[in-house]
């Protein structure tokens, strides 16, 4: 069975994207364009990995989102990739080294993603479960 991977972003060009990059990978995708939708796949299927946007309706729809899932025993083992262009839009810096307690995130991608750092990046964590 191909690993099931949940994209969360309310970008339909960077959906498509990553479904795409995911799908030539063998990769299966189930895709939500905001935070209740993403919760409404995890309560109904089983997700082998997460890709996370950080600015959906809110521009803190995806850490809040994340720290949710990390505090919940029944989510919490799903690796998350934070894919966001949060870095290039304020005058703010994350990343995984520096904000682990804000960002319970296991990696962190800047948009545009680039397909071999993705495919890479999601064979790592889904190796580690």
């Amino acid at each position: 069975m191909n690993k099931r991977i949940l994209i969360v972003d309310d970008d339909v060009d960077v959906q498509v994207q990553m479904k795409v990059i995911l799908e030539e990978n063998r990769f299966e995708t189930l895709i939500a364009d905001n935070v209740p939708k993403a919760q409404e796949i995890l309560d109904k299927e089983p997700v082998d990995l997460m890709l996370l946007d950080v600015m959906m309706e809110k521009d803190s729809d995806g850490f809040y989102f994340a720290q949710k899932l990390k505090q919940d025993k029944k989510f919490k083992s799903i690796p998350i990739i934070m894919v966001t262009a949060v870095n290039q839009k304020t005058p703010f810096t994350f990343g995984t080294g520096t904000d682990g307690a804000f960002l319970p995130v296991e990696k962190f991608m800047e948009k545009p993603v680039d397909p071999e750092k993705l495919i890479h990046y999601v064979q790592e964590l889904l190796s580690k479960k």
